[in-house]
């Protein structure tokens, strides 16, 4: 009886340790559903304390914070041809004639046709928040022009169809219509926005486009005091003349003057106004410096007199900050630099100079003004105090050899290179490109540029938007070409590793690339004293002394230059699915015959245009005879 017993007050605690281990799942549901209640009140306190954003803002230009909304940001660009010096201008030009007018256009003092978006030069800047939605309405009404804006440093992966590459993203614009671009301008930094013909970008038709962040996501932040809109620098060649028949002469005409901001002057207008940007001494300020080039598209060399400048970024992407004295750039190009008031009250000359090899005595100025000083305190011209005595270009020549020469390839990004990128490598693209020519009569020679032999032309159609429409003969053949005229497309695998080794086989000058889309690590660049056929580009590349590569913290940009007999090397993961052109800069209208086209992925992996979206192609009539 006792055994029992026993048994049953053994079974008896054994249930009730089983009782308490048992979890209570009242107690736990309660508990879910008051952590799922507090979460809700929460999204709805957020929610209803954070403004919601208007459906439309005229003016982004703000402090940015990561905490906002994105704002959509509405542009209206009428384009029109003005002139310079108009009625509005007065005497603004002349000695004593006081402060030009908001509408008047002065440039270098000469009067002279100008493509321009709202009538001012350069167009207007626009600066806005990472994320935010730019849509711009271009209003065309500029004749005898075939519009289209690109969008350079924004790569468009939600919007490929935005991007502003006629006959690949979409139909150029015509006369008397309204085009509206709408897309995400996803990539920070100091970027530009030019219609895509040179020759209209060079008449005016350009601008930057400043993509800030919040202060607590820039790395660069504690660099500088003042980020202002009022020092952004827009540099361009400027000629006397419009440049529609640039391109049918045989030598581009010089250029005439470099303009700050559209402001100049030449000897022949000692007194037109100059750019001035105000600085307050003891402070530090964030420069933001773009290229438009212009006919010729010299490489220019921009300095302030007195002043070291701390470069901090190029085409929009962070660097490890590197002391100069100057800063030599090609087209397209852009850079960010930091400048210390530091010296004695005054006013500075900021310089730009053209490259002397492509065209001696081309300038222009610009002043720096420390703020609370009287006008008339100049500081002697070139009274040189600067604390260091280096310089720095992406221009790069054997003359980087020197110790006071700072090239490309001695730049080093601030952010880590991707390792897929130095482990793998799918595709491997060779790009060489010349100038061909063949006489087509006794007195008449063709002369043409050439990449892996093909001349490039424009489809009849869009590519991304109408490419079951384009002639498949139209096509370049993957072979090497013959100085057949067709549009050059390369296949490149959606997701896959690339690099490019474009060099250059003519020798008649540097060239400056860019390309759409993407931006590219620069993890070779090298200049020879003659030209190098692609055996030998190959083999010297397979046995590593082609280039000395950097894959460890290689330049990170969109625009690269490329010296005379050059050749570099471009990494890249291909991840944005469209067509993308890589652009000859030196094109002076559409193309010269250089460009080419990376077709990354397949069009089912293409983001799709809206139904509406304007067509363009070629038209042959019915086949009928009149009687």
């Amino acid at each position: 009886m006792s055994t029992e017993f026993a048994t049953m007050d053994s079974e008896k605690k054994v249930e009730d340790v089983v009782t308490m281990e048992k979890p209570n799942y009242m107690i736990m549901s309660l508990q879910r559903i008051l952590v799922l209640f507090i979460i809700f009140v929460g999204v709805i306190i957020v929610v209803r304390y954070t403004p919601m954003p208007e459906e439309y803002f005229e003016n982004c230009d703000r402090e940015c914070n990561e905490l906002d909304w994105p704002m959509i940001c509405r542009v209206k660009l009428v384009i029109e041809v003005y002139k310079t010096l108009s009625k509005s201008c007065g005497s603004c030009t002349e000695k004593d004639g006081g402060d030009c007018p908001s509408m008047c256009i002065s440039a270098d003092g000469r009067e002279r046709g100008v493509l321009t978006a709202n009538r001012v030069l350069p167009a207007p800047a626009l600066h806005v928040c990472e994320n935010d939605i730019l849509v711009v309405d271009v209003v065309h009404r500029a004749t005898a022009h075939a519009l289209s804006i690109h969008w350079r440093g924004q790569p468009q992966k939600e919007t490929p169809f935005m991007d502003g590459a006629p006959m690949l993203t979409q139909c150029p614009q015509p006369a008397y219509t309204t085009f509206q671009y709408k897309f995400r301008a996803s990539a920070v930094g100091t970027h530009m926005y030019h219609a895509h013909s040179a020759a209209d970008s060079a008449d005016g038709l350009a601008g930057t486009l400043v993509v800030r962040q919040s202060p607590r996501l820039d790395p660069l932040h504690k660099l500088y005091d003042i980020d202002s809109t009022d020092h952004t620098i827009f540099i361009a060649e400027w000629g006397h003349s419009m440049g529609p028949l640039a391109g049918m002469v045989s030598n581009v005409p010089n250029a005439e003057s470099l303009l700050i901001n559209g402001k100049g002057k030449t000897s022949e207008s000692p007194d037109a106004p100059l750019s001035k940007f105000q600085v307050q001494y003891g402070k530090r300020y964030r420069f933001r410096l773009a290229y438009g080039g212009g006919s010729k598209s010299c490489a220019v060399k921009f300095s302030i007199d007195q002043h070291d400048i701390k470069l901090v970024a190029l085409d929009g992407h962070i660097i490890e900050p590197e002391l100069v004295k100057s800063v030599e750039f090609g087209r397209g190009e852009r850079a960010d630099f930091i400048l210390e008031a530091k010296r004695a009250p005054g006013i500075y000359k900021m310089r730009v100079m053209a490259d002397k090899s492509c065209q001696s005595d081309l300038e222009g100025v610009a002043e720096l003004v420390y703020d609370n000083i009287d006008s008339k305190v100049l500081h002697k011209d070139n009274d040189d105090t600067s604390e260091v005595n280096r310089e720095f270009s992406t221009v790069n020549s054997e003359q980087c050899a020197a110790e006071n020469l700072l090239c490309l390839n001695e730049v080093h990004t601030a952010a880590k290179f991707p390792e897929e990128l130095v482990e793998n490598l799918d595709n491997l693209i060779y790009v060489p490109f010349n100038y061909s020519t063949r006489r087509i009569s006794a007195k008449r020679v063709e002369s043409w540029g050439q990449t892996n032999g093909h001349r490039f032309t424009y489809p009849a159609s869009p590519l991304l938007t109408q490419g079951g429409d384009v002639n498949p003969n139209s096509l370049c053949t993957q072979e090497e070409g013959q100085g057949d005229e067709c549009v050059h497309v390369k296949n490149v695998q959606l997701h896959s590793t690339v690099e490019i080794v474009m060099f250059d086989q003519g020798g008649e000058s540097d060239h400056i690339f860019h390309l759409h889309g993407y931006s590219f690590y620069v993890v070779g660049i090298k200049a020879f004293n003659t030209s190098k056929t692609i055996e030998d580009i190959k083999k010297m590349n397979e046995e590593d002394t082609l280039f000395s590569k950097n894959l460890v913290d290689p330049v990170l940009k969109d625009t690269i230059v490329i010296p005379k007999f050059g050749a570099v090397a471009l990494r890249f993961k291909a991840d944005n699915p469209g067509y993308w052109m890589m652009r000859d800069e030196r094109s002076t209208h559409w193309t010269r015959g250089l460009d080419f086209i990376l077709k990354v992925g397949n069009e089912r992996d293409f983001v799709q245009a809206p139904a509406d979206f304007p067509k363009c192609g070629s038209y042959v009539g019915p086949e009928y005879f009149l009687i």
